[in-house]
């Protein structure tokens, strides 16, 4: 079972601008035995995703420079255009505006977490994809 997966030695991608945010994703990541690797914007996570493999990305949908939905679209082209194997890309929102699940599947996420969060709900989204591999679209929360 996923839950018995362990989370050791295994990297995430929180891609999120609001640093109280990426904080606290950082402390519950940490707590499970992940690697955390940070970016404030679309662009740097593009700059992170080519640069190492991910077990997993948070991405927050409303970034600067470049938003979460775009950067996840040109992360699935490079990955579909190398070859490369799927990474679980998890959407983080604040956004409950109708159509937002559709907008995150149309842009390649796997899944969505709305914000704010519990600390349950957020490792169980984590436990969720941690031995993913190409899932079948967004799943029901």
């Amino acid at each position: 079972p996923l839950a018995e997966v362990s989370m050791s030695q295994r990297r995430i991608l929180v891609a999120e601008d609001n640093e109280m945010n990426r904080q606290l994703a950082r402390v519950l990541l940490a707590r499970q035995g992940w690697q955390v690797d940070e970016a404030p914007d679309g662009q740097q996570a593009l700059d992170a995703l080519a640069a190492r493999r991910y077990d997993l990305v948070l991405m927050d949908c409303m970034m600067p420079v470049l938003d979460g939905y775009d950067a996840c679209r040109r992360w699935r082209a490079r990955e579909a255009a190398e070859g490369l194997a799927r990474t679980p890309v998890v959407a983080l929102t604040a956004s409950v505006i109708e159509g937002d699940r559709e907008r995150c599947v149309a842009a390649g996420m796997d899944d969505y977490l709305s914000k704010p969060f519990s600390a349950a709900q957020f490792h169980a989204m984590v436990v969720r994809w941690a031995g993913a591999g190409a899932p079948d679209g967004l799943a029901e929360n």
